[in-house]
């Protein structure tokens, strides 16, 4: 297997990255500084800026500290480095070439190609395949549960498989050697001028347990850093746990508004199929055949429907019979076109109110003593609604109780200019309907706003 690198371990290879055919098209900043290779997991240095793989950094650049750097030779209390994320946005762009085929693509397409089709490293003990020498070694070195390592203990040169190591360091064996290490050193402290003789240990015994303290000050400041990212982690868990806890309860606020805003949603809907079916049954000149009476607010509407060419000519449409009240006077408008000629020669939209005879008129007051609001509705909700006033004084004979099936009609003939609906963009008729509304002033307010 030709990998271009110095042989050592296993597979006969340093720490490496990604091995590519087209490696002299390759921005050199994207290459590993010590492997030479397209760089895998690419790490940082801060004091100078040199890209490195992150195994690469690990096991090629010394932690010593003080660190001196061996780019730059600047010297800090210890190494500093972090994730490279430019360098990652760039290698998503890189287009590479396959080392051992001829598949070419980008670098994320190229570690699954990779994973797929040259995974050439085996580990030995779990036979799990990698494409890449760190991984591989990464895997071997601190991850692969079924790796075997020495006992670290002076005297004990057994291999021991990394899940069985537990149980290793309670073994009786591994208890002896330990009683009797402790115990040498305990000698050789009361009698330093014979200790050797007296003890006879071995000679490395003193260089092991220095490396073996050596160990033990590495491991006690990782275990401080990993306090210290614990403390870190826990107070940035609670920080987002309140953040989550304020965000559920904008969410239940939120929800409840959008409960409140979906009900006045519903009911606008609600309205709005009421108004289109008025609209059809307008435009298919079907009133309701059930009786009409004014709502809660002492008002009915009624949508006429007129389409362009009966605008223009002629018209006069009426409405069906309503009532004030289930027991009240019954009412009729009728809506009309009014040309008035001669020197002013303006058409007009008239409206004119008839009182007609009503099974309960023996008990009603008469004359009808009601003023009658006409409105015509605006249809942009611009407010901008006409509204006239039908005052019965004026006219009392058209209000006294009826002696036939109808009174005379009694109403306003210049309501409004006809032009109001014959304008291409008139507010009032909308898809060939307009609205008039009537409110009886039973309270004698003395004034109506349709809006």
């Amino acid at each position: 297997m030709q990998l271009g690198m110095t042989t050592s371990n296993d597979y006969g290879v340093i720490s490496g990255g990604l091995r590519i055919r087209n490696p002299k098209t390759i921005d050199i900043n994207l290459l590993c500084e010590l492997c030479k290779l397209l760089l895998l997991d690419p790490i940082q240095l801060l004091c100078c800026g040199s890209r490195l793989c992150r195994w690469c950094s690990i096991k090629g650049v010394p932690e010593n500290e003080p660190f001196t750097c061996l780019f730059c030779n600047a010297t800090q209390a210890k190494k500093q480095a972090h994730a490279d994320r430019g360098a990652a946005r760039e290698l998503n762009m890189v287009k590479i070439e396959c080392f051992s085929c001829s598949w070419n693509g980008l670098y994320n397409d190229y570690k699954i190609h990779l994973e797929k089709e040259h995974a050439d490293f085996e580990c030995i003990d779990c036979h799990q395949r990698f494409y890449s020498v760190n991984l591989y070694q990464e895997h071997r070195e601190e991850m692969c549960e079924y790796r075997c390592m020495p006992c670290g203990l002076p005297g004990c040169t057994e291999l021991i498989k990394w899940s069985d190591m537990g149980a290793h360091c309670l073994s009786m064996k591994h208890q002896t050697i330990l009683s009797n290490v402790t115990s040498d050193i305990c000698v050789r402290k009361k009698h330093p001028s014979n200790t050797i003789d007296s003890c006879n240990v071995d000679s490395n015994i003193q260089q092991e347990l220095m490396a073996v303290n050596e160990n033990i000050d590495s491991i006690s400041s990782a275990v401080d850093n990993s306090l210290e990212d614990c403390k870190r982690l826990n107070s940035e868990c609670e920080h987002i746990q309140t953040k989550n806890n304020d965000i559920l309860q904008q969410g239940k606020e939120i929800g409840k508004e959008m409960q409140n805003d979906n009900e006045k949603f519903k009911k606008c809907m609600d309205g709005l199929t009421e108004t289109e079916k008025q609209i059809d049954d307008a435009k298919n000149s079907r009133w309701p055949t059930k009786p009409l009476v004014l709502d809660m607010n002492d008002t009915i509407t009624f949508p006429i429907a007129k389409e362009p060419n009966e605008i223009n000519a002629q018209f006069s449409t009426q409405t069906p019979e309503f009532s004030t009240s289930a027991w009240g006077y019954k009412l009729m408008l009728r809506i009309c076109s009014t040309y008035l000629s001669g020197a002013e020669r303006q058409e007009y939209l008239s409206i004119y109110v008839s009182l007609l005879r009503g099974n309960m008129d023996s008990i009603l007051v008469f004359p009808f003593p009601y003023d009658i609001y006409i409105c015509l509705c605006d249809q942009s909700r611009q407010k901008k609604d006409i509204v006239s006033v039908i005052k019965p004084g004026d006219n009392v004979s058209a209000f006294n109780r009826p002696s036939s099936d109808r009174n005379n009609e009694f109403g306003i003939a210049k309501f409004c200019p006809l032009s109001f609906l014959k304008d291409p963009g008139s507010i009032y008729l909308k898809d060939g309907v307009f609205f008039i509304k009537i409110f009886i002033d039973f309270l004698n307010v003395g004034s109506y706003s349709c809006t």
